[in-house]
């Protein structure tokens, strides 16, 4: 029997091939390695330097441009699901500036009679403020990947950077509710969530986080009375407590949530006295440094609902300045700003 040998052009196809795969497995060896250190490298260096940034027009930049960059190292190496938590709160508040910029074109419409020009503000109002909530709720998601499913035990956290990712993922979850109703639920965002944070917010410490995690659970407990452990639990005092800490601790996103429960309330003069307390204390006492870039996302979206409420009164946003005042405070003489004219 003869056996046959290998010919030389068989013998180039095999080298190539093994050349080929030999290529490829280098090449994922080098991609694993490199979104390990860049992975790293965020988590270590980069988000502890950005919580320092009180830009949110560079933060919403940030997040929306590099985001998917640093999520396809997932293919290749461990899923950075955390990062997902952040990167996705910042690049909803990009939505969110959306929604509101077409929000302030609807109410400018409605004072000029301009049907079409409302109709069709209000629709691109509710396509931002739908993004916002998808966005919000992949955050939310990414926490239960990484945590498990919140409301019942709670997680057992290796360090306080948990705990913090934890918490921005809850607040994903009931930003992403209030987003939801704006765009008249068509983010599909589960109303199951807000009772699920609510109690999940109990696995925190409400003095250690800026009295943050009272204040989402005084939010949840006024919009879903029947989440309430005991029917006689007064929300508002756990509220002002919270407020209390927060400000305490120069960490001032207690007061959008403030701010959105008397917003939901109906009760505009409570929201105004949030704003007022906010543009004083911020003037006052300097952001705490470490987490600047949680006060100026405070200072924008309560920059955001004092722009609406100007607006629907005046047909202008807040004077350049003037977060803090409203158009009927008494004032001793009417000062007119040339400026404002030009």
């Amino acid at each position: 029997m003869k056996l046959g040998l290998v010919s030389s052009s068989n013998m180039r196809a095999v080298v190539l091939l093994v050349v080929v795969h030999l290529g490829l497995s280098g090449c994922s060896i080098i991609y694993k390695t490199t979104g390990d250190v860049l992975i790293g490298f965020t988590y270590d260096e980069a988000i502890p330097y950005i919580l320092t940034v009180d830009d949110m027009d560079m933060l919403c930049a940030i997040s929306e441009s590099f985001a998917s960059f640093f999520f396809s190292f997932g293919t290749v190496t461990t899923p950075p699901d955390q990062l997902a938590i952040m990167f996705y709160m910042a690049s909803a508040t990009c939505s969110e500036a959306k929604a509101l910029d077409e929000e302030l074109r609807y109410l400018r419409a409605i004072k000029a009679r301009n049907v079409s020009e409302a109709q069709d503000a209000r629709i691109a109002q509710k396509r931002a403020s739908r993004q916002a909530a998808s966005r919000q709720l992949l955050g939310y998601q990414k926490m239960v990947t990484v945590y498990g499913e919140p409301g019942g035990d709670c997680p057992k956290f290796k360090s306080t950077d948990d705990e913090f990712y934890y918490l921005i993922g809850l607040i994903n979850g009931l930003q992403a509710l209030f987003n939801n109703i704006a765009a008249e639920s068509t983010a599909n965002v589960p109303l199951s969530i807000g009772m699920k944070v609510g109690r999940a917010t109990n696995c925190l410490d409400n003095e250690q986080w800026w009295g943050l995690p009272g204040a989402v659970r005084a939010a949840v407990w006024t919009a879903l009375p029947n989440s309430k452990p005991d029917p006689d639990i007064d929300p508002y005092k756990l509220l002002a407590t919270s407020i209390e800490i927060g400000l305490g601790q120069a960490v001032r996103v207690v007061q959008v949530l403030e701010a959105q429960l008397y917003l939901g309330q109906g009760d505009i003069e409570g929201v105004k006295q949030v704003i007022r307390t906010h543009a004083e204390v911020t003037e006052r006492v300097p952001s705490n440094p470490a987490v600047a870039a949680l006060d100026a996302m405070a200072s924008m979206q309560l920059q955001a609902i004092s722009d609406r409420l100007w607006t629907e009164a005046t047909g202008k946003r807040t004077p350049i300045g003037g977060l803090g005042t409203f158009w009927d405070d008494k004032r001793d003489e009417e000062v007119i700003d040339i400026d404002d004219l030009l």
